[in-house]
């Protein structure tokens, strides 16, 4: 899909800005629970049905560009205990969008559900939706990086005042390494500088505006060098390269240069034989 409308779409869109569409649609959620007694498997599997209208019928930003993330959740509970009247999970999370270019795993996600509890929007932080809600605007900000350079910026800030209530919250556990997460993103200036110039030359391409094309990826290419010159085996910038290979390779031998060929293989070895079978075409 494409980041950029042309100037009839853009109006349209702000037209319709008081009804504009959910931001995140499309949720798949599974929930494990093979390793869960009777009747925790039912609840449980009561509560997958309930998570994907959770983030499906919310506003959670202004939806300015029409914003589509779909999400792919996934919980595998390992163990659950009783304090009181509730129930505490302790299981693994693994959540994504549809490219899986962002991706997040937990692997210690405690969290509180007992039977026939409704998912509801709240101020208050609970481990359950109030993870839900941090990952929703983790995710939407990471997007809307690839509309605007350093575009998530203000819905980065949503996610940090969701975690640092969490922190303080009766149930903290988790919050310290969520913060920790965002605050990792957030330094990776590069790396979400990348990320926009790559959708601007897939947009330039979309727009049939050919020669500004190899601009946007000398741009990109300049961005994903500075963040491999501070860490080269730098997480993020991988699973977005390793994601992207194919497209960054065929929009290099459709728009780009011999050079940008060469660079993006000395930037990106991991993918080396991707890069070379399609440029060589």
């Amino acid at each position: 899909m494409t980041k950029s409308f042309g100037i009839l779409s853009v109006v349209i869109i702000i037209f319709f800005i008081s009804i504009a569409s959910a931001q995140i649609v499309d949720v798949t959620a599974e929930i494990s629970v093979d390793r869960m007694p009777e009747t925790e498997r039912n609840n449980l599997k009561t509560l997958e049905q309930l998570i994907p209208p959770y983030f499906e019928n919310y506003d959670w930003i202004e939806n300015t560009y029409g914003i589509e993330v779909p999400l792919k959740i996934s919980i595998f509970p390992q163990s659950v205990n009783t304090s009181g009247f509730e129930r505490i999970f302790t299981a693994q999370m693994f959540i994504s969008n549809a490219a899986s270019d962002q991706r997040f795993f937990e692997k210690n996600f405690k969290f509180v559900y007992n039977t026939n509890s409704p998912l509801i929007h709240s101020d208050m932080i609970t481990p359950l939706t109030g993870t839900f809600d941090f990952y929703a605007y983790l995710f939407l900000a990471g997007e809307l990086d690839t509309y605007e350079p350093l575009g998530g910026n203000s819905i980065y800030e949503k996610a940090r005042d969701i975690a640092t209530r969490g922190q303080i919250s009766e149930r903290p556990v988790g919050w310290k390494q969520r913060i920790q997460e965002l605050d990792e993103i957030l330094r990776l200036r590069d790396y979400r500088m990348a990320k926009y110039y790559y959708w601007s030359a897939v947009d330039l391409v979309y727009q049939k505006k050919n020669k500004a094309v190899a601009g946007a990826i000398n741009k990109m290419l300049e961005h994903i060098g500075k963040m491999f010159e501070q860490n080269a085996r730098e997480r993020y910038t991988h699973i977005f390269l390793d994601v992207h290979a194919r497209d960054i390779a065929e929009i290099i031998r459709d728009f780009g240069t011999p050079q940008q060929g060469d660079k993006i293989i000395a930037l990106d070895s991991d993918n080396e034989k991707i890069y070379k079978k399609i440029l060589q075409k």
